[in-house]
């Protein structure tokens, strides 16, 4: 199945890849985005090829795909979440490392993954705390070409069509309950089945507290059927999940799946039906990173905001929105 997940994979670069070719550009790819492409690049060499890795490849190439990403966005529509708000962006990759905490957290009562090819000493929680920190960059940088591509502009009508205090309330309730029940049932062989629980919970406990505080909320987006955010973030989600997948098959260090699902086949290390829970991913990390940035006041990465007055024309008259 291997051959089979590399196409995939490149298929799916090269789909993206095509379409960001064959748009109008307002700006240089820059030298940051070079950086980040000889970066990822080098890194996807190394693994690919027999020779001597270290411990650290794998989080050097997100490193440099986060890079890469921002500057294509950048280059479609002068505004990127990196180069555009540095101080939010510095934010985000710092609650990237706290909002993921817990999933480790659930990983130690669930068994759902384990890691080898680590480094024993404190070089070990560097490089943990580095891979952390990478996750919601790479979520939303994804999900903001995704935007891009179609050059979609998020609605943020947080006003308009807020739910009810007795469905938010519901809504919260099951959230509560899908986070506490994988912790109230015993630890059995299927425990790393209920990981997706808490995805599902964070999603539906966060939602309704962001929706009712103002913050952007894909409750609030689907409410008012405008799904261009929700579909990039699922989007999100399966095509990091899938080079996550890819990267970490040739990874020295990795992590193992324990999900026992290969009857259904695998393409790496997830099975396939993994892949059908990926789009959660990106929707509780939105929750997750809405909610957190909210709460602290810390200055907030938006999906979808295209640039100025001035870029818009020049793309309104290169190709009509």
């Amino acid at each position: 199945m291997t051959s089979i997940g590399l196409a995939v994979a490149v298929g799916a670069a090269a789909a993206l890849i095509g379409r960001w070719l064959r748009m109008p550009r307002v700006a240089a790819f820059g030298l940051a985005g070079k950086a980040g492409l000889g970066v990822f690049w080098g890194c996807a060499a190394v693994l690919a090829l027999p020779l001597s890795e270290h411990a650290a490849v794998g989080t050097l190439a997100w490193t440099g795909y986060v890079l890469e990403i921002d500057a294509a966005v950048f280059a479609a529509r002068g505004r990127s979440l990196l180069r555009s708000r540095p101080d939010a962006f510095l934010w985000l990759a710092v609650l990237s490392v706290f909002l993921w905490l817990p999933f480790e957290w659930y990983n130690e009562r669930l068994a759902g993954w384990y890691r080898s090819g680590l480094p024993p000493d404190l070089s070990r929680y560097v490089l943990l705390g580095w891979s952390f920190a990478c996750v919601w960059p790479a979520l939303f940088e994804t999900a903001d070409l995704l935007l891009a591509l179609r050059f979609k502009r998020c609605r943020d009508d947080t006003a308009a069509r807020r739910p009810g205090l007795a469905l938010s309330c519901g809504v919260a309730a099951a959230g509560a309950i899908l986070l506490l029940a994988p912790l109230a049932l015993p630890r059995l062989d299927l425990g790393e089945h209920l990981l997706p629980l808490a995805s599902a919970g964070f999603l539906l406990l966060l939602e309704p507290w962001n929706a009712a505080g103002g913050r952007a909320s894909l409750w609030i987006d689907a409410r008012s059927r405008e799904h261009s955010r929700l579909l990039a973030l699922a989007g999100a989600g399966v095509l990091c999940g899938l080079w996550l997948d890819v990267l970490n098959h040739f990874s020295h260090a990795k992590w193992h799946s324990l999900w026992d699902l290969t009857s259904a086949g695998t393409l790496f290390e997830l099975p396939w039906l993994a892949y059908a829970v990926l789009p959660l991913l990106g929707w509780q990390s939105f929750a997750m990173y809405e909610f957190a940035a909210g709460l602290l006041h810390l200055p907030r990465c938006e999906l979808g905001v295209p640039g100025d007055n001035a870029i818009q024309a020049r793309i309104a008259e290169q190709r009509p929105l």
